[in-house]
C-alpha cells in the first residue's frame, strides 16, 4: 500500500554577510543562501528565511519558514538553525544558532490552522551569511495561475535529505522535479499537489519554487510537506516484516498558505 509520510520553497533579497559575501548570481543561488537545517534531536528538518516586514526590523530580524510538524514534533524549548558563516579568506564554516520555539508551555511559533506550514521570528547571528527573501517571493493564488504552473512544470528545490548536508559548511542540496499531479486548483479545494523528485525524511519545510524566464529571480510555489512510500508486508506465524521503498514522489502545499501564516504574525 502506499504511505503518505510527513518529512520533519522578483527576488530583491535582504541579507547579511559581514565578512565575504556570497553574491547570488542565479536564482538557484538566492534560494541556496534563504534554506537552512533546522536540527534537533527529535524533529529535524528544512527551513527558509523571510525577510521580517516589522518595520522596526533589522537586517537580522527574519521569519524562519518550515512544516508545522518540525515545531511541534520537536523536544525542548529550541531548536538549532545552522547556520553559516565565512572568514577573510572565502572559507566557509557551519555556525549552530539556537532559536527557543517554546516559553514554558507555550508555542512561540505561528501555525496556519488547517495546513502544515508555521513561521517563527528569530534573530540570526551578526556574522551569519544569508539572503531573506521578500514577502513578493512567495507565490499567491493568483501569480501562480498567471504563470501557468500546470502538470510537467520543472520545479527545483533545496533540503536535507536524511539530514545530510553538501559539505561540513552546511549548505542545502539541490535536486529538481516536476509536477506530477492535477489538478492544481482552486487551492483551496487542491491545497496539495504531487512532484516527482525524490523526497525523504528530512525534506520538511523545503522552499520548492521555478525559475523566471530571466533566471536570475525566483518565485516560491510551494514547500515540501510529505513523502510517498511503498510499504509491503511479509507476514508468518513467528513474524511480521515492513519493506518500505521510496517512490520519488513528493507532496508539495502551495505557497499561498505561506503568505496567510505569515499574515497572522502579530
Amino acid at each position: 500500500m502506499n504511505a503518505l509520510r510527513p518529512i520533519a520553497l522578483l527576488t530583491l533579497t535582504l541579507g547579511a554577510c559581514f565578512t565575504s559575501p556570497l553574491h547570488a548570481e542565479t536564482a538557484q543561488e538566492q534560494l541556496m543562501q534563504a534554506t537552512f537545517k533546522v536540527f534537533n534531536t527529535s524533529s529535524t528538518a528544512t527551513g527558509f528565511l523571510i525577510r521580517d516586514p516589522a518595520p522596526n526590523a533589522s537586517p537580522t530580524n527574519v521569519l524562519l519558514v518550515s512544516a508545522a510538524h518540525t515545531f511541534s514534533k520537536a523536544k525542548g524549548d529550541s531548536i538549532l538553525l545552522v547556520c553559516r558563516v565565512q572568514n577573510s579568506q572565502g572559507e566557509w564554516r557551519r555556525h549552530d544558532h539556537k532559536v527557543f520555539i517554546r516559553q514554558g508551555t507555550n508555542a512561540l511559533w505561528t501555525c496556519h490552522p488547517t495546513q502544515d506550514v508555521a513561521v517563527i521570528r528569530c534573530t540570526l547571528p551578526p556574522n551569519a551569511c544569508f539572503k531573506a527573501l521578500p514577502q513578493e517571493s512567495i507565490a499567491d493564488e493568483q501569480t501562480a495561475k498567471a504563470i501557468g504552473i500546470t502538470v510537467g512544470t520543472p520545479l527545483f528545490f533545496f533540503g536535507y535529505p536524511h539530514r545530510t548536508e553538501a559539505n561540513d559548511a552546511a549548505f542545502p542540496l539541490l535536486r529538481e522535479g516536476v509536477i506530477s499531479g492535477y489538478p492544481l486548483f482552486p487551492m483551496r479545494r487542491y491545497p496539495h499537489f504531487v512532484f516527482s523528485a525524490p523526497t525523504f525524511a528530512g525534506d520538511s519545510g523545503a522552499p520548492v519554487a521555478i525559475a523566471r524566464p530571466d533566471g536570475q529571480s525566483l518565485l516560491i510555489i510551494g514547500l515540501v510537506v510529505t513523502r510517498t512510500q511503498q510499504n509491503d508486508k511479509l507476514k508468518a506465524d513467528e513474524f511480521e516484516l515492513t519493506f518500505k521503498r521510496d517512490m520519488e514522489l513528493g507532496s508539495i502545499l502551495h505557497a499561498s498558505f505561506i503568505r496567510e501564516t505569515i499574515g497572522l504574525l502579530k
